[in-house]
This record gives structure tokens, sequence and C-alpha cells, in this order.
């Protein structure tokens, strides 16, 4: 009778969990996929995007460095003027990159932000976020 009762509690306990688990991930799965930004990935698609000219002189640790500074602007900036205009977020990103000690000429800047920026729309993080199939 012990055995029974456990067995049912067991049984009854799975079920409700099941139910659940069930729910969540329906909820879930209705919400739009939230956009991830990832490193390697920026990389190596702005490394795509680049000219060749511009993809020839810039070194790939300096690449991802530059785009980690201006995700971090783009993260911190408080001013939303700064960010909405194209060339005072390349302006910003130039001279940071310069105080840094970062050796790099303005229209390579300019090409990198430029294929960071296509960058984020295709993964969501700027404009409407793209659906998976």
């Amino acid at each position: 009778m012990l055995g029974l009762t456990i067995a049912a509690s067991l049984a009854i306990g799975f079920i409700v969990a099941a139910g659940f688990v069930g729910r969540e991930t329906r909820k879930l799965s209705t919400q739009p996929r939230q956009p991830v930004w990832r490193l390697e990935e920026a990389a190596v698609f702005v490394e795509g995007e680049l000219p060749f000219d511009v993809a020839a002189k810039t070194d790939p640790d300096t690449l991802r460095e530059l785009l980690r500074i201006h995700l971090n602007q783009l993260q911190f900036t408080t001013d939303p003027d700064q960010t909405a205009d194209p060339s005072a977020a390349l302006q910003n990103l130039y001279r940071y990159a310069r105080s840094q000690d970062i050796e790099i000429t303005r229209p390579t800047v300019e090409a990198i932000l430029a294929a960071h920026l296509q960058y984020l729309k295709l993964i969501g993080a700027l404009g409407t976020t793209r659906t998976s199939e």
C-alpha cells in the first residue's frame, strides 16, 4: 500500500512538473529572439564586409579592439544625439583609438564602423529583430 501511494505521488508530481515546463516552453517560444553580440562572429562579418585595401591594412587584434570600443560607446553613451549621429560616433571612435595608441587611419575606422553597424542591424541589436527560421 505504501509503495502504491509513493508511486501515485511521483506520477502526480511528474505530471504537474511536465505541465509547468510545457507552459513555460510555450510562453518562451512566442517571444522574439534576443540579439547576442559575439566578438568572433562580429569580427568575421566585419572582415568580410571591409574593402580589400582596408582589410589588408587592418590587424585582426586591432579590429577586435575597435569593435569592443565601438560597442562600449554604443552601450554607455548617455547622449542620444551622439549615438544617432554617425559622424560624431566616427570621430569619437577615432579619437579614442588614437588615445589608446592604436595606429589606424580615419578611413579605416569609417569602414569598420559602417560594417559593424551592418552587423548590429543584422543580428537585431539595432532596429527590428530578425526572426530565425
